[in-house]
């Protein structure tokens, strides 16, 4: 096979903020001197805009300030793979043996409702958020990958989940054109969407509902009661945090959430013939079985999306990686999808980009309020935050309203993290496991047999 050529160019560009409408894209003016409000939200992504939402829905008469050090939805926001699902499938094991069966039962179901939360408030809101409810299908290409397809439809059997379609053999392969399809596991619980378009209508949807949100605002500092700022000094009640991956820029919290960093292609429009032959006549999202896992979808114009995963992490917890790097990944990238899909090897790419997603220590979400000090956060989604930011924004909003719902009572809330190791302990260990994937990923394909080191690869990468 011909190797496939380079990504070409080194400028960042995201489809999903190049394809959207002019009007959307404007700034908001930044903070002008001081002021005070009720609640201060740091970080205008989901989690600080959704918790801006439910907490107007639950005390509409609440000032709330949102502070955002760019643009609302630069960071994983407007920047991920499009993938609005909480099937979870690395995290739900982690989870049973943390908090039991039925807390992790619990939680994993509060996230496929969520997708129907999702789709009421847009609705509601107006927001045209490309939403395709075609669901998921993984898909294994070697021996361990199907073991592992196996055991998590037994997990899921085992806690009452139903919802997931294995199919192994020639019918599997019939489904979808990837190469060497082994078997493939069907979920209805996702949707694809246009992430940018939701930021941008939440943005709009919170203000029509009264809450001020100030681009181009860089926090300085937080702490109980006070929110400094580049651009002045907010005094609020409750101070609240969402900056997941970006959060290591504020001082003292360089170590209570880790950057990792994934990698987006995006090919020209293909023909409704190519998409016959690969089998993708729906937005189904498609994600194969490695620990280091390439993900693909169908955008609404006929694009290829095609993702990467894995634990790109940069020494000191930088939230960018360079151009040196980022050129690195992405010809990764073009390598993936000419292994899955020969035919697309030479195909035009349009778009290249990146994101930063967030991961705490002990590798679950957290949802974290102190009402005596009135400071608070949420994150750690481990890249499966579209759909889990609303459900955090939700247990969050609830508890600094004061109000008694059932998304209070989640396992994820008041489930703090310890903090990262310091470097280069930290750099060590991450790069370390992310080797070991690696590694193992390559020694699965190679013999059709389990890694020696592949448990702790799954435990480890999120």
């Amino acid at each position: 096979m011909t190797r496939p050529p380079p990504v070409a160019g080194t400028t960042d560009r995201v489809l999903w903020l190049d394809s959207l409408p002019a009007d959307q894209l404007a700034l908001r003016p930044p903070l002008d001197g001081d002021t005070t409000a009720d609640v201060a939200i740091v970080g205008a992504g989901y989690t600080g805009l959704w918790t801006a939402y439910y907490l107007s829905v639950h005390r509409p008469e609440l000032s709330i300030v949102v502070v955002d050090a760019g643009r609302a939805g630069f960071g994983a926001s407007g920047r991920n793979g499009g993938w609005c699902t909480a099937e979870m499938p690395a995290l739900l094991p982690g989870l049973i043996r943390r908090h039991g069966p039925m807390a992790a039962m619990r939680l994993y179901r509060a996230g496929q409702r969520t997708l129907d939360e999702l789709r009421k408030v847009f609705a509601t809101e107006g927001i045209d958020a490309h939403w395709r409810h075609d669901g998921s299908l993984y898909v294994a290409r070697s021996a361990p990958q199907v073991d592992r397809l196996r055991g998590w439809q037994e997990v899921r059997d085992k806690l009452g989940i139903t919802g997931l379609t294995l199919t192994v053999g020639p019918s599997a392969a019939a489904q979808i054109g990837l190469t060497g399809v082994r078997a493939t596991a069907y979920t209805p619980h996702c949707a694809a969407v246009q992430p940018a378009r939701i930021a941008r209508g939440l943005l709009a949807a919170v203000e029509r509902r009264g809450v001020r949100v100030v681009e181009r605002t860089r926090a300085l500092r937080i702490a109980p009661g006070l929110l400094v700022t580049d651009s002045g000094t907010v005094r609020a009640r409750s101070v609240l945090c969402a900056t997941e991956g970006y959060t290591g820029r504020l001082p003292g919290h360089a170590r209570r959430v880790l950057p990792l960093h994934s990698y987006v292609l995006a090919t020209e429009p293909l023909d409704d013939a190519v998409w016959q032959r690969l089998g993708l006549t729906d937005h189904r999202t498609v994600a194969d079985g490695r620990y280091q896992f390439g993900y693909l979808q169908r955008t609404l114009d006929d694009r290829l999306v095609l993702g990467g995963r894995g634990a790109y992490y940069r020494f000191g917890s930088a939230a960018d990686r360079g151009r040196g790097a980022d050129r690195r990944a992405h010809d990764r990238l073009r390598r993936t999808l000419a292994e899955l899909l020969p035919d697309l090897a030479d195909v035009p790419v349009s778009h290249r980009w990146s994101g930063v997603y967030g991961l705490h220590r002990h590798t679950e979400p957290e949802v974290v309020y102190d009402r005596d000090t009135g400071l608070g956060h949420a994150g750690g989604y481990g890249g499966e935050g579209i759909a889990l930011s609303n459900l955090a924004a939700r247990s969050l909003a609830a508890l600094v309203a004061g109000v008694s719902r059932p998304e209070t009572r989640l396992c994820w809330v008041d489930n703090a993290s310890r903090r990262w190791e310091p470097e280069p302990l930290r750099f060590i260990g991450v790069r370390g496991v992310s080797a070991v994937a690696t590694g193992a990923d390559h020694y699965e394909h190679r013999t059709d047999r389990t890694a020696p080191l592949a448990r702790l690869a799954l435990r480890a990468i999120v």
